[in-house]
């Protein structure tokens, strides 16, 4: 219990001082710039605003709420339940401060900035607030993994990935004689499954993830009821890889002992597909005054270069099977067919990697203001036009070549589903670097566990692998 109040306290010390930073930005954008068009504003000092301590009150009572202190949840997850539970608390203070007739003394626009930073401040100090309390081991919760196989790796690589999600594996239980003291990520195999009991009690284990999804459902029932008599909380994974379900409802029927999975595919909903449509029109033509000079500028250094347009057309697959003239800057010399069929002709090993990838790693038709452009994926920038025509989306799969339909196979009715995209969950996957029945696979997944959020998420990871330049060519 002492614990656990540590850990509450940490995170709403780490929540009042995202709030107070997001405040004096708000504040600061108030008094430096919208002053110095509207002179009859009346003056508010950052220490005013520091005054009405019911403001930040409400936002850690909302956070409170939507249940963020009591779960560990990855970034993207907690990410989403955090914008939810700012959004609510700052529409509940601009209704508290229009209805209570309080504009003379509390800023609406200061309101409405300190919602609008507070949802990118709040994340970014709680992914950083939480490494330091999980270095303090304030935000650290022991886990035993029971499974040592092919689930309990991938489980322990994610929870490495997230670290802070506070959990911190101690090792590995496994009936497999030959796994017997081997080491996965660091962890070792510390004994057989029925070792459990000893293990949550000598070291105070309070969570334990069941990680054999190919055990029988009786055995795996009969498991699972034994460690959650021993343990707080248990995670079990069931045998449902493949399946999409992100966009999953759970309904019990108690008496007969079953749930179902309510699998909702949302690109299936009209509403949906025009809310991702206005999505794309609205931050496409926002981004244009900033997107404009930058293409320009980029056309211009491609034709100083070599000779030939700066921007090309190519013929892709779109939705519902479609044929679209798909835009990219041209990154290639104008004989780039013949140098192509020149190395594949002389080269078994690269004609192998291009037969597999449709991509050289080395491409020699690539220019080198080109190989820069593919690098930062900056070649993609005139695809905006695409999106602004409807052909494209700014998230979605990506736009295959026609001669792609083979080798995509059977999800070809599945990617057809949804407009290509600028960027998409491959491109932060590992982009180039992935192989591709993997890249077809992520376009698949995406579409069936479409949601605005999922398109969010894809926008800024997309931001942060452009700048690292990370699995490109």
């Amino acid at each position: 219990m002492t614990k656990k109040i540590s850990q509450v306290f940490g995170l709403i010390s780490i929540d009042l001082l995202a709030f107070y930073i997001s405040l004096f930005i708000a504040w600061a954008i108030r008094a430096k710039i919208v002053d110095t068009f509207f002179h009859d504003l009346p003056p508010f000092s950052y220490i005013h605003f520091i005054s009405f301590l019911w403001i930040p009150a409400i936002f850690i009572l909302f956070i409170f709420y939507g249940g963020i202190y009591e779960k560990n949840l990855p970034f993207w997850d907690e990410t989403k339940s955090l914008v939810k539970s700012i959004s609510l608390a700052s529409i509940t203070l601009l209704a508290i401060v229009t209805l209570g007739k309080l504009g003379d003394k509390v800023s609406r626009f200061v309101l409405l900035g300190t919602w609008l930073t507070s949802v990118f401040i709040f994340p970014i100090f709680r992914l950083w607030g939480k490494k330091i309390l999980y270095n303090l081991g304030i935000w650290k919760e022991r886990v035993l993994i029971i499974g040592a196989g092919n689930a309990g790796r991938l489980v322990m690589e994610g929870l490495h990935r997230e670290k802070h999600m506070g959990y911190d594996v101690i090792g590995f239980l496994d009936d497999d004689e030959q796994k017997k003291d081997d080491t996965i990520n660091g962890k070792k195999v510390l004994g057989k499954v029925t070792d459990f009991r000893g293990f949550i009690k000598k070291m105070g284990i309070k969570i334990v993830i069941i990680a054999m999804p190919s055990l029988p459902s009786e055995r795996l029932s009969v498991l699972t009821a034994d460690v959650q008599n021993h343990a707080a909380n248990t995670m079990v994974i069931p045998d449902l890889k493949g399946i999409a379900l992100i966009n999953t409802d759970l309904l019990h029927l108690f008496r007969e002992e079953l749930f179902l999975m309510n699998i909702r595919n949302n690109l299936k909903s009209v509403t949906n597909r025009f809310i991702k449509m206005l999505f794309d029109i609205t931050v496409s033509v926002i981004s244009m005054p900033l997107l404009l000079p930058v293409i320009g500028i980029i056309g211009i250094i491609i034709k100083s270069e070599t000779p030939g347009p700066a921007i090309y057309a190519h013929d892709r697959i779109g939705k519902n099977g479609k044929i679209f003239r798909c835009y990219k800057f041209r990154t290639m010399y104008r004989d780039a067919e013949e140098r192509l069929k020149e190395i594949l002709d002389s080269d078994e090993e690269i004609r192998n990697e291009w037969l597999e990838n449709w991509k050289l790693k080395d491409d020699p038709r690539i220019t080198k203001v080109g190989r820069f452009l593919r690098k930062t994926s900056l070649d993609e920038l005139p695809q905006i036009f695409n999106v602004i025509k409807g052909e494209m989306s700014l998230v979605g799969p990506r736009p295959y070549l026609l001669r792609e339909k083979a080798d995509i196979g059977e999800n070809l009715h599945v990617i057809c589903g949804a407009k290509p995209g600028i960027t998409g969950l491959w491109q932060v996957s590992g982009r180039s670097d992935t192989g591709y029945r993997y890249r077809v696979k992520l376009d698949s997944w995406y579409i069936m566990n479409w949601s605005l959020w999922l398109d969010i998420a894809i926008i800024f990871k997309t931001i942060r692998v452009v700048i690292k330049t990370e699995g490109a060519y």
